[in-house]
């Protein structure tokens, strides 16, 4: 008893030291910056070589990234997850697919980033270009969006796929009309997980899609254009200490936006809990 309860306190205070450690570090940094966040450095562009201005055509441009990524990576990411859960056959070439699929998830960032650049920047032509960056983006979140998928459609018991058989429900039927919406707070979960992931990206978008400095948002995805990371990175290797106030309000601004990606996150983790629990 008295083991078990020393490791229990061990372990208690271990974790709350994490997490104490993890939230002091976030409030440091949105605290640090929040001062100079204000109306218009959220929508001017950046002036006299970002000494001042705003962040506008970051902000936007991380907005441009985001949908591209997000466009390409949510239809294959789910198409493929429904395939491997649903249709495919239990074979060692299954097991390579999705062995693969984690081993990509934990590929450094700047791979991506070199793989976009050969890929998409000269063998497709692009150029350094919004549709660049974001469709390397999206290559980098279809791990986390297959490998939740995935999961998640495995989790809907057999019981429904049993239910709509008997009711005269074809597989399509089944797996569209039944399992996919079962499964659909879980799958909307890992989205939102893989936007909190890639938005804070700045090696795939620096080789592929970034500009350091516009003063006009791109008029096509063939243009390249600012980001909230690069502009960080930028910001705090190039420049003085007289961008300080802006470095610090824009990283506030970035870990605001991640912090409200994943508290929307696990209000769509709590609702498909309940909804199971129901």
């Amino acid at each position: 008893m008295l083991v078990d309860k020393l490791i229990k306190y061990i372990f208690l205070f271990v974790t709350g030291a994490i997490a104490f450690g993890i939230i002091a570090l976030i409030l440091f940094l949105v605290l640090q910056g929040v001062d100079d966040i204000s109306w218009n450095f959220l929508t001017k562009f950046p002036e006299n070589s970002m000494a001042s201005g705003g962040i506008f055509p970051a902000l936007v441009g991380s907005f441009y990234f985001l949908i591209i990524s997000m466009v390409f990576a949510i239809p294959v990411g789910i198409l493929g997850a429904i395939y491997l859960s649903e249709y495919s056959k239990e074979n060692i070439l299954k097991r390579i697919v999705l062995t693969s699929v984690n081993i990509l998830a934990g590929i450094p960032s700047v791979i991506f980033g070199l793989f976009g650049l050969a890929l998409f920047c000269i063998i497709f032509g692009f150029g350094t270009s919004v549709i660049a960056g974001g469709l390397t983006l999206g290559i980098m979140a279809l791990p986390y969006i297959i490998s939740n998928t995935h999961e998640s459609l495995r989790a809907v018991p057999k019981s429904y796929r049993e239910a709509s058989y008997g009711l005269g429900a074809n597989k399509a039927q089944t797996v569209f009309g039944v399992v996919v919406p079962s499964a659909a707070s879980r799958i909307i979960t890992g989205i939102i997980i893989a936007v909190g992931r890639i938005i804070g990206e700045t090696a795939p978008i620096l080789f592929t899609g970034a500009a350091f400095y516009i003063t006009q948002n791109p008029s096509s995805v063939f243009q390249p254009t600012m980001a909230l990371p690069t502009h960080i990175f930028v910001l705090s290797t190039v420049y003085s200490e007289e961008v300080t106030p802006k470095l610090e309000g824009t990283i506030s601004v970035l870990i605001m936006i991640v912090i409200v990606l994943f508290f929307v996150a696990s209000m769509f983790r709590k609702r498909s809990s309940r909804f199971q629990g129901g």
